[in-house]
């Protein structure tokens, strides 16, 4: 690919920033709609009780790495279509798509089986075999919908990679909407269903993700400008040579992500050693946190997308204007979310319990000192995201994941587990390790995205791989 500067006209700040956010608002709702399916398994499982709650996020937690790491190498898929479009390569539009759908059900597969031994890996991690006991069936109804969950996050990425993804928004909602509906049927018992309980969640998240792929798939058949170029063409053959390529970029981000998402994991995992209320304030705390990051992480996906049109142009400008004004969009955000956990910790906690619970006033005398940590980290941790995405941009992965890998597991982990158990800090210790990672990664990253546009200003390469 050209990579020459095409001296394209230069845009101006307040319009990089514009487009940017046109771009980041229908991501941040569909971002939202996804956390959305996670958060209302989240409430229906709160609302059975207290034990089913830590059991489900117990179970969640297990297949989370693999879940991340699928994420991961989808989002590889984004800038790669984009930088074909963005360089009228339609061949290598349609097979990058073509060889991330293949790659993301291969994964899916590999999964399922995994979650059928789900319960006795948990025991032998040192966890309560009760809560493994108790969240084995919701492993076993999740197992069938990985698949297309997997691959739901590749035909999403081809749609936003050509910049409209109103389309993945809508499917995204009315899925949201189809799981809030089931969750109801499927756990309490309405009509011809039975009462399921926490196996009912999981299988109707399962559905919903078979119908979504279903939607998706059917849309971008049919609906110009998706269809163009005939994405599903031949879908059995293989490019060996672009699938090498997809998972050299893709793998790092991939493990990058399960880098983080491990580090909540394995806190989850320490937290659970002190108490069943202690795992439960984890659990509630962790979605609230992971919902607002659905805020940078939209804002992440359109600098990425943006940057790597931009790259596949050659037009160095422009791209170093557009991270910039990334970068400056996502601490505007990140400090409203900030606010909004510092005014009301209290109410959003309240959302996930029911207040009759045996365990509610233990449950939030743990969340709340938590929920502060959570505010302090919102900047630094949309601020890594975002400094991640737009390297993601210019296929420059590999570095920064051993830096966010590190930063994570050394700093975020090693800090929290000498806070919680040496300082005798117990679950709040070992959650302040969290924001002290997310710092520490945010400050080295920043520093080399701005390192990669002051190279990209200055003539040298774009794309690192």
């Amino acid at each position: 690919m050209d990579q020459s500067d095409r001296r394209q006209p230069a845009i101006s700040w307040r319009d990089h920033l514009r487009w940017n956010a046109r771009l980041a608002a229908p991501l941040v709702i569909g971002q939202l709609a996804t956390i959305g399916i996670w958060t209302s398994d989240t409430i229906a499982m709160g609302q059975i009780d207290s034990v089913s709650l830590a059991a489900g996020a117990l179970a969640s937690r297990y297949y989370q790495p693999l879940y991340f790491l699928a994420l991961g190498i989808s989002l590889a898929v984004g800038p790669l279509v984009a930088q074909g479009i963005g360089a009228g390569d339609e061949r290598q539009v349609r097979r990058a798509f073509r060889q991330g759908m293949a790659v993301a059900f291969a994964l899916g597969m590999i999964t399922v089986p995994l979650l059928f031994v789900g319960e006795e890996v948990l025991v032998a991690l040192g966890q309560d075999p009760e809560l493994a006991r108790i969240g084995e069936p919701f492993l076993i109804w999740s197992s069938f919908g990985m698949p297309f969950m997997f691959l739901s996050f590749v035909l999403r990425q081809y749609i936003i990679s050509h910049q409209r993804p109103l389309p993945q928004v809508i499917a995204v909602l009315l899925a949201l909407a189809v799981n809030i509906g089931l969750n109801e049927a499927f756990v309490s018992g309405i009509g011809p269903f039975p009462a399921m309980g926490l196996a009912g969640v999981a299988l109707a998240t399962s559905i919903v993700y078979v119908l979504l792929c279903g939607g998706l798939v059917t849309y971008i058949a049919m609906v110009p400008p998706f269809r163009h170029g005939s994405p599903f063409r031949r879908l059995w053959v293989m490019d060996w040579g672009l699938t090498m390529r997809l998972l050299r970029i893709g793998v790092p981000i991939g493990l990058t992500i399960v880098a983080e998402a491990g580090m909540f994991i394995a806190v989850t995992f320490l937290i659970g050693l002190f108490s069943t209320a202690g795992l439960a304030a984890a659990a509630i705390t962790n979605q609230l946190a992971a919902v607002f990051f659905m805020v940078p992480i939209a804002i992440a996906q359109a600098s990425t997308i943006r940057i790597g049109n931009f790259a596949g142009a050659g037009d160095r400008l422009n791209l170093s204007r557009s991270a910039g004004a990334s970068f400056w969009l996502g601490i505007g955000a990140t400090l409203v979310t900030t606010l909004i956990l510092l005014i009301w910790p209290r109410t959003l906690v309240g959302i996930f319990l029911d207040s009759g619970d045996a365990m509610f006033a233990e449950v939030m005398a743990l969340a709340l000192p938590m929920m502060v940590l959570t505010a302090l980290f919102q900047v630094p941790d949309g601020l890594q995201a975002i400094a991640m995405s737009i390297l993601r941009g210019l296929n420059d992965t590999r570095i920064p994941g051993t830096i966010a890998i590190a930063s994570f597991w050394i700093t975020g982990v090693g800090a929290g587990a000498v806070f919680g158990f040496t300082f005798g800090m117990g679950p709040t210790g070992i959650w302040g390790g969290l924001a002290l990672g997310l710092t520490v990664a945010a400050i080295i990253l920043s520093l080399r995205m701005w390192r990669a546009m002051r190279r990209v200003r200055d003539g040298g390469q774009i794309l690192a791989a």
